[in-house]
């Protein structure tokens, strides 16, 4: 958008953190970018907010707080040329990456890093840039991260003062080793911290270019160490006694004989593989992904699991739980009726609340939602969901109870349900179908790992199984004859589990008037009353 559009009359609220002892609250200001520092005592101290919120709203956009220091991505001037740099605008003096260390970057994430030693602590940032390797085979965008020392003092020399000096960037790879299939395209990322930083994870979501998602999780240890011990990219002189990328003690400023070969060599040749010992995805599926969220649950059995939610393009939301002998998709929610895109994600962990948006609305959801189980023990138990289990007759919040019965290890599930062959449905109902007319027998598919039988006067007729994916069985009668009529009967079988969804019985509308105590006639009766009546008013 350009300025003197409808759009600068108007202000979008960009950024809303915590800042200090207070809130931090941006906007564009109507194309003065303003920020507000909103405190306890609810003052308002207003800034100028040029570099921290957009002048008009802008998706290529990252800003990180962290305690009184802010970085970004975002622009200071509309002026200022199309380069996008990572800038630290608060805190410390500022600093902006070279213009030459990115090609054309599209940011996703980024994050703060404590370490051992304070001069240690990192800033880590993710995004995708142009591939420089222009060979046809070659894909068109690459996955990065990139680190920066929070002390960094800029350079030495005038052209380098206000430069990052410990800028470095290693590739993402994300590939399915059995297929070879690459999913290159970085989508978004999801940070999932630990007590040891080394073993804070990185969960990456990742496309390709034939619309398949992939999850790949990365540990920032690992990264440390590529960062650390790899050589640079196309570099084959002497190493300076700092090593690029290195950070120097509180106070100190990086050797200009260390930046100028950072700068001009800021790329690691060893990349980033995914977490051993398999380095290959969490999982892949066909689904278009573009937002994921982690939640960590306690379970009843005491342990904890990571439940990813996985936004699609098509407006709905995958619930995929890591179980210890599998990844499991538990549960699809299609979050607006008319499948609006969804344009936010916002996990809140400690309410265990997942607040989806629109353009035009936003939806909470709560994370344990345990009654679409059908107060049923084997669906519970069959979900494999860590947020609910079986107690006292009915599928319940391990929020409300730690005593729960569950399935999520390996351990044999039977004997925590009473012993049945099949859970009936109720009894079966009564459908009358013309004869000659169309007819569909629907049967939502509750679970992607069980197997669903259609079944017509005990005959098996139709079977619905994970290798055909899909939103329910249906059975299609094109043609509704004297030999369609009878009862229908869908059942689910899944690890042993026996259940009945769906019972009905199709009935001709003829014999189903009778039944209801109608004059019992038969179809040959009713043409005799019709030629009689014709003959009545022929001679009428």
């Amino acid at each position: 958008m350009m300025p003197g559009s409808s759009e600068d009359n108007k202000n979008y609220l960009t950024l809303v953190e915590k800042y200090g002892d207070g809130m931090l609250v941006c906007g564009t200001g109507a194309c003065a970018p303003t920020c507000w520092n909103l405190t306890q005592r609810r003052e308002r101290t207003a800034w100028d907010g040029r570099g921290i919120a957009p002048f008009t709203p802008d998706s290529n956009t990252l800003v990180v707080v962290d305690g009184h220091d802010i970085y970004s991505t975002i622009k200071k001037s509309q002026q200022n040329g199309k380069i996008p740099r990572f800038r630290r605008v608060r805190g410390g003096g500022e600093l902006y990456t070279s213009d030459t260390v990115m090609q054309n970057p599209q940011f996703v994430k980024a994050t703060t890093l404590r370490h051992e030693e304070p001069h240690q602590d990192k800033i880590y940032y993710f995004f995708r840039e142009d591939n420089p390797d222009k060979s046809p085979e070659a894909p068109r965008n690459i996955s990065r991260v990139a680190q920066l020392c929070k002390e960094d003092k800029g350079g030495t020399s005038s052209l380098s003062a206000s430069k990052w000096t410990t800028f470095l960037k290693a590739t993402l790879i994300c590939v399915d080793p059995v297929t070879k299939g690459n999913f290159n395209w970085l989508q978004d990322v999801v940070f999932v911290p630990a007590s040891n930083w080394r073993h804070s994870k990185v969960y990456g979501l990742f496309t390709n270019t034939w619309g398949s998602s992939a999850v790949c999780v990365y540990s920032f240890g690992d990264i440390d160490t590529v960062f650390r011990t790899s050589k640079l990219k196309g570099y084959n002189g002497p190493n300076p006694e700092i090593k690029p990328g290195q950070c120097v003690s509180s106070g100190q400023h990086t050797p200009s004989e260390t930046f100028k070969i950072a700068d001009s060599h800021p790329e690691v040749e060893e990349r980033v593989e995914p977490l051993s010992p398999t380095k290959s995805p969490l999982f892949h599926n066909k689904h278009r992904y573009q937002k994921i969220g982690v939640h960590e649950v306690s379970a009843g059995d005491g342990r904890r699991y990571n439940v990813l939610y996985l936004a699609t393009d098509k407006g709905s939301i995958h619930k995929i739980v890591e179980l210890p002998d599998r990844v499991q998709n538990i549960m699809e929610l299609q979050v607006f009726p008319k499948k609006d895109p969804i344009q936010s994600m916002i996990l809140d962990h400690k309410r265990a609340k997942l607040y989806v948006g629109s353009t035009t609305k936003v939806v909470e959801i709560p994370m344990d939602m345990c009654r679409v189980y059908r107060n049923n023990c084997e669906s519970c138990l069959l979900a494999r969901d860590p947020y609910c289990g079986w107690l006292n007759g009915t599928c319940q919040s391990v929020y409300l109870s730690q005593e729960v019965h569950q399935n999520l290890n390996l351990d044999p599930w039977q004997g925590k349900c009473q012993k049945g062959d099949i859970k009936e449905a109720d009894d079966y109902q009564n459908i009358t179908v013309v004869p000659f007319s169309r007819y569909y027998l629907n049967c939502p598919i509750e679970s992607h790992y069980a197997t669903y039988n259609w079944y017509h006067n005990n005959n098996l007729i139709k079977t619905c199984n994970t290798t055909h994916p899909q939103q329910d069985c249906l059975h299609f009668i094109q043609n509704v004859s004297h030999l369609h009529y009878g009862h229908y009967i869908c059942i689910s079988e899944e690890d042993g589990f026996r259940q009945a969804l769906v019972k009905e019985r199709l009935v001709n509308q003829l014999r189903f008037m009778s039944q209801k105590g109608q004059a019992t006639m038969t179809f040959g009766s009713w043409l005799q009353l019709l030629l009689m009546v014709m003959l009545v008013e022929l001679f009428h």
